[in-house]
């Protein structure tokens, strides 16, 4: 069957305008943070699910490999290129509906392309008390693409995924399926509880290539009453083993509830400011030669510390919050170089929400870190931390930012570690030691998950417009990954490169095995992104 007729019945199916061949088009969706060679051969914009599952069986009748993307905006892990080459690119953009909201409950339920803006506008619409756990991703990205990706987001609710329930999916063979309760369509429980009865199949559509999620369910934080953050400094990296000790064992007791986070120091620079070229080039210059310069030659050397971190309070009163505060701080303290707390209480945080949804932004001239803080804790999203894909340009940061477009380069090294001093140590000293061999800077992010083990999101960042630099990168990453899986610290989240370097690896597993069988059942023509996490 020729091309020609394949465009001609995905045409008749989603309309002419959203099936899209213009090589401007496709040049601009085969761009991502770093060297790709996949080549896509159409997009596709499906608007509904009874659309999306034509598209899908189109897909099989002619075995042409599809690859879903929700907003495109996973920079650093891909963007919105298919492991594939070849692949018919399936935008969901279109799909933009929020079908369900539940104030009392805290739950919306919402489609591939509703963004993280436009869930935060519903509920201001709503005037509700619920808040949404906000990434460092665009403001523009998607809930439901973060959420099956594992994405991390901020709060009680950071990890996302953990979140979700009532998942509902095309399969391969365009067939429509749905988790938990949500098999029987109207069950009273669908979106409020995960597992259903028999088999769980939700992970079966988180990092996958098992099907095309197009609705889900999410739950949210509700605002408390008074809310504070711990925050603290470190300035001496030796000092770190003992914070963490320290901050799981408040953990485990209950006396802090996780996420709690912190950032090194370029993690925090690259978010605000730029590589300062005019003084340094990178690769002649050691990174702490760089810090230095910044902490004494700029206003910004408080940010310079080694680590930041913070601890959020949710508390029924003021009193509450005061008395758990200042025994975090007592126990804290002797820990740390600096330590302060910010609060605010359930009016202003309202009054906050309202503010930025009509565009009023004045509480952030006049205290820009309890600002950025508080705002990132009550769910408002901001495009702030994309600032970071940056840090390497020698462009100035437009006001419009788009790291594929702007030839960002970026990585992502995503290591699961036991929330334990040691092990963090080791870690931390593994990506310091591997990234200084290279011309880049380690930009780190410590997100203590749970009261066990803690995601380390780390970064390397360069200029993809100077000639060697994706090279370089490319073997950064290579030497990273292979080095912290020899000492056991593998990745919770992949990159489309890393897929790669394990395909060929050749990597063949009972895991990986009991995969593909499930692959091979549900999708003979293996039309569904392959190789997406090296199931084929």
């Amino acid at each position: 069957m020729s091309e020609e007729k394949l465009i001609n019945a995905l045409k008749s199916t989603v309309g002419e305008e959203n099936v899209i061949a213009d090589k401007s088009y496709l040049a601009a969706a085969e761009a991502t943070n770093y060297r790709t060679n996949q080549k896509i051969a159409l997009v596709v914009k499906p608007g509904t699910t009874e659309e999306l599952q034509a598209c899908v069986r189109i897909a099989n009748e002619y075995k042409v490999p599809v690859y879903p993307s929700s907003r495109g905006c996973n920079w650093g892990y891909g963007s919105r290129v298919p492991v594939a080459d070849n692949s018919i690119l399936i935008e969901l953009s279109r799909m933009n509906r929020i079908t369900d909201y539940n104030e009392q409950l805290g739950y919306v339920t919402l489609e591939p392309g509703v963004t993280f803006q436009q869930l935060f506008e519903f509920l201001r619409e709503q005037k509700s008390e619920l808040i949404l756990s906000a990434t460092g991703g665009s403001t523009g990205s998607s809930l439901v693409g973060n959420a099956i990706e594992r994405g991390i987001g901020t709060g009680l609710y950071a990890d996302r995924f953990s979140t979700v329930c009532g998942v509902e999916a095309v399969l391969p063979n365009g067939e429509l399926v749905a988790s938990g309760f949500g098999r029987y369509g109207n069950h009273t429980a669908t979106h409020v509880y995960r597992w259903g009865s028999g088999p769980a199949i939700d992970g079966l559509f988180s990092q996958s290539n098992f099907g095309i999620v197009t609705k889900l369910t999410q739950w949210l934080m509700k605002l408390p009453e008074y809310f504070q953050l711990v925050a603290y400094r470190l300035k001496d990296n030796n000092r770190l083993p003992a914070l963490i000790d320290k901050l799981q064992d408040m953990s485990m007791s209950g006396l802090v509830r996780p996420t709690i986070t912190m950032y090194n120091d370029f993690r925090v620079l690259s978010t605000v400011i730029q590589y300062p070229f005019h003084a340094f080039t990178p690769g002649k210059s050691h990174p702490n030669e760089v810090l230095d310069y910044i902490k004494t030659n700029t206003p910004l050397g408080a940010l310079a510390s080694t680590w930041n971190g913070e601890i959020s309070i949710r508390s029924v009163s003021q009193e509450h919050g005061k008395v758990q505060a200042s025994i975090i701080e007592q126990e804290l303290r002797p820990y740390v170089d600096e330590l302060f707390v910010v609060e605010i209480s359930k009016e202003e945080m309202m009054e906050t929400l309202d503010n930025h949804y009509k565009g009023v932004t004045g509480d952030r001239e006049t205290d820009a870190l309890r600002s950025y803080l508080l705002r990132k804790y009550i769910g408002i999203p901001e495009n702030t931390p994309i600032k970071q894909t940056y840090w390497r340009k020698r462009m100035p940061i437009p006001e419009q930012m788009n790291p594929d477009r702007d030839r960002c380069g970026m990585i992502w090294m995503s290591p699961i570690v036991p929330f334990a001093g040691k092990d963090i140590a080791k870690a931390i000293e593994i990506i310091n030691s591997v990234v200084y061999k290279y011309p880049f800077e380690p930009a780190i992010s410590l997100q203590c998950m749970t009261e066990r083990a803690i995601n380390i999101i780390g970064s390397i960042n360069w200029d993809r417009d100077v000639p060697g630099e994706d090279e370089q990168a490319e073997k950064c990453y290579a030497e990273l990954n292979a080095t912290l899986k020899a000492n056991g610290f593998f990745p919770y989240r992949d990159t489309t490169m890393g897929m790669q370097m394990k395909a060929e690896e050749g990597i063949d597993d009972p895991y990986i095995r009991f995969l593909s069988d499930i692959k091979h059942a549900i999708d003979p023509n293996n039309i569904l992104a392959p190789g997406r996490y090296n199931i084929i």
